[in-house]
């Protein structure tokens, strides 16, 4: 029987002998009595195996060593504060053939990284990646009650939706081109997701995407997941209002099903996550010009609030600290921003005509940007206008520019970064840590 399953049902099964497998997290022995914490990856905390010197071989289960697998046959019995199995007779176990190089002992986070293959026996790790797993499930299960349909859109292809021109280039064994033209690892599943969008209303892409951008700080990685909405329809206002019912849902899902979970992060991180994730639901969103963004952050730097990047003007890019004074310091509560300066933002968001465009970013306290999107150009002369005042190359866009040739409707989406979300609920400071095994530049070692 499973650990999880056992306290699920530990009423009905108290003073009864089970069957369970798992592996040994803790072992400690004294000369009468031993104590084996037993996990086996269903529950966090695992449950505590007590076995006594009258058992046989009460000798060799003291000297297990950690991350043995084990079976026994053990009553479940209440404990002082939990249930608990006593050992009735082991059947089987099997020890790891060289030291482990996990002990109960605190690892730094680092050596956790160059141990990527086994740092998943950690609790920490462990709890990071049962959140991630319920961020998932509930991305799908709120996309799927809102009648979104699931599009798996091309990992290779032609487009960089971004423009910004770090991808990764695609070539056969021989170093040539496998394809009639140049192959690259997406940065977006976006463009495709339109053209599906033109056809079922509603539609989202969960995949990997790629960046070649050569960057070593704790918020990029060269190859990660990304959430991207698209709505036929729908204006960019009512896309925000989609983004923020997804991120509260899945924080709710993730309050509801991983306490254990954010409590043990907590204590690692020394923060209360279950506090804060809480303000963040109970608070209303908010939503501000980027205009009006800009001469908020005026007024704050003339009272004295000091940025390091402090030519606050119209025009410029908001740095991560700008974010965080808004969200964090002036509202704190989430806030939309919108209709941002034209030259700032991608190709294909729509123009308003006055030198902006309708694009929008979330912003989270403590965090900065947790998701961007807009709504895109419908007009043919438009965003033929705007291609070629950005330079982007038209060659490979022209089955995405003539979407607009054939009938194509008021469409609006979202680009969520999966790790992101994750850090974010984790209170993990670190991409690498929230990434099973993490591809960062100069690093490919799993």
């Amino acid at each position: 029987m499973e650990i999880k399953e056992i306290y699920k049902s530990k009423t009905r099964l108290i003073n009864t002998s089970l069957i369970t497998k798992g592996w040994v997290r803790f072992n400690r022995a004294s000369k009468n009595i031993g104590f084996i914490e037993l996990t086996d990856g269903t529950k966090l905390n695992g449950i505590q195996l007590v076995y006594k010197a009258d058992i046989n071989g009460f000798e060799d289960l003291s000297k297990i060593p950690l991350f043995s697998s084990i079976e026994v046959k053990a009553k479940l019995v209440q404990g002082k504060q939990e249930v608990e199995l006593i050992l009735e007779e082991l059947l089987n176990y099997s020890s790891p053939k060289e030291n482990f190089p996990l002990g109960k002992k605190e690892h730094g986070l680092e050596f956790l990284r160059e141990n990527a293959h086994l740092r998943p026996r950690t609790k920490m790790f462990q709890s990071i990646m049962a959140i991630r797993s319920m961020a998932s499930l509930a991305i799908h299960e709120f996309f799927g009650k809102k009648g979104f349909i699931l599009i798996n859109t091309p990992i290779i292809t032609s487009n960089d939706a971004e423009g910004a021109g770090d991808v990764f280039v695609v070539k056969d064994s021989k170093g040539k081109d496998f394809f009639d033209k140049e192959g690259t690892l997406t940065v977006s599943g976006q463009l495709h997701a339109e053209a599906y969008a033109q056809a079922f209303k509603k539609v989202y892409t969960f995949g990997p995407t790629f960046r070649a951008e050569n960057s070593h700080t704790g918020r990029h990685a060269s190859e990660f997941w990304m959430v991207e909405p698209e709505s036929t329809f729908c204006d960019y206002h009512e896309m925000m209002q989609i983004g923020w019912e997804m991120i509260s849902y899945i924080i709710n899902k993730v309050l509801e099903k991983n306490k254990d979970e954010l409590e043990l992060l907590s204590k690692i991180n020394q923060k209360d996550l279950i506090t804060y994730l809480n303000s963040i639901i109970n608070n209303n969103v908010q939503k501000i010009s980027y205009k009006e963004a800009i001469d908020i952050l005026v007024k704050a730097q003339e009272k004295g609030i000091s940025f390091d990047e402090k030519n606050i003007v119209f025009g410029i890019d908001l740095a991560t600290e700008h974010e965080k004074y808004l969200a964090g310091e002036h509202f704190k509560s989430p806030v939309f921003i919108y209709d941002y300066p034209s030259e700032i933002k991608s190709f294909y968001m729509y123009q308003n005509g006055d030198g902006t465009a309708r694009g929008f970013d979330l912003l989270i306290p403590q965090i900065g940007e947790l998701i961007g999107g807009s709504q895109r150009e419908e007009r043919y002369e438009v965003l033929i206008e705007t291609l070629k005042q950005k330079g982007q190359d038209f060659k490979t866009l022209e089955w995405y520019i003539n979407l607009r040739k054939n009938g194509y409707v008021t469409s609006s989406g979202f680009g969520l970064g999966f790790e992101r979300l994750v850090m974010f609920l984790t209170g993990t400071d670190n991409i690498r840590d929230v990434l099973p095994f993490p591809r960062t530049p100069g690093k490919l070692n799993f």
